[in-house]
């Protein structure tokens, strides 16, 4: 005993008989942990806390990946609960239409990390996602008749079309629930919600339809340059303000063709770029 030699180790610096090698698994465990310039070797209790730190590291890792999949799983689950909804709304079993949609919302919320009501347009910002807007306008107008149906609700009705007027803006179907909630208030329970909602959506009228099926995304800085174009300048002027009216009247059905046509998408694309780009100078 008097002539062991003893280690350092090169991590705590304690002395110690021996020193255990980290191999080579070990050190890419450690490195997605997020632990790297790892010394050859260590004394025991150091490679224990490096041992319990990839236990850590792949806790943390599947907890990431189940949390993952849990959102793809919910993702596709989204489609059967609108499709259940749509049927009971036929079927005029309303309340549980409402369960179904209410449902459908909340799990968007949780594969964006929202809490209860925070969906906002935003979030939905490639031409994938951005189709989802218009079914979620469906779905707040839907919730919107739905909850008119019963004065305690009265709350739920507001809040609907609060989100209804946010994100309708940015939908294809806009002038259809315009024109409906127009008739709608005639014979809604709480009229004063449904006019509060047609105010809104006429204050915040929105997008260049054309524009947005074309780049795919309200937010696109061509749709932003055509936008300031037509409220600073084609909304100040009586010609201006004709060719407003007719282009939201004409616009959502070319829309939809784009929508559906990748050549007309680009062509349409191109020529609007030239377009954003002559109005920008």
């Amino acid at each position: 005993m008097d002539n062991l030699q003893l280690k350092s180790c090169p991590k705590c610096g304690a002395s110690v008989e021996e020193l255990l090698p980290i191999e080579t698994g070990m050190k890419v465990a450690l490195a997605s942990a997020g632990i790297a310039d790892l010394p050859p070797s260590v004394c025991a209790n150091c490679y224990d806390n490096y041992t319990s730190k990839v236990s850590q590291g792949v806790k943390l890792r599947i907890e990431a990946e189940t949390r993952e999949k849990n959102k793809v799983m919910l993702w596709k689950n989204r489609v059967n609960l609108i499709k259940q909804a749509r049927q009971l709304m036929q079927q005029k079993a309303y309340s549980e239409a409402a369960v179904s949609y209410e449902k459908y919302l909340r799990i968007l919320e949780v594969i964006y990390s929202k809490k209860k009501g925070e969906l906002s347009p935003e979030i939905f910002n490639n031409s994938k996602k951005s189709k989802e807007i218009t079914v979620i306008a469906s779905v707040y107008w839907d919730l919107m008749r739905i909850y008119d149906m019963s004065p305690k609700y009265g709350n739920r009705m507001a809040e609907s079309a609060d989100k209804l007027a946010k994100f309708i803006v940015f939908s294809s179907i806009y002038p259809d629930i315009v024109k409906r909630a127009e008739s709608f208030q005639r014979s809604a329970k709480n009229p004063a919600i449904v006019k509060h909602f047609l105010r809104q959506t006429r204050t915040n009228r929105p997008r260049c339809f054309i524009a947005t099926a074309a780049f795919e995304y309200p937010g696109a800085p061509e749709v932003t340059v055509l936008r300031q174009f037509r409220d600073k300048q084609l909304k100040t002027r009586f010609w201006g303000r004709k060719c407003v009216y007719f282009y939201y009247r004409l616009s959502p059905r070319v829309a939809q063709w784009i929508d559906r046509s990748s050549v007309l998408k680009t062509i349409a694309r191109f020529l609007l770029k030239k377009l954003a780009k002559w109005l920008a100078y």
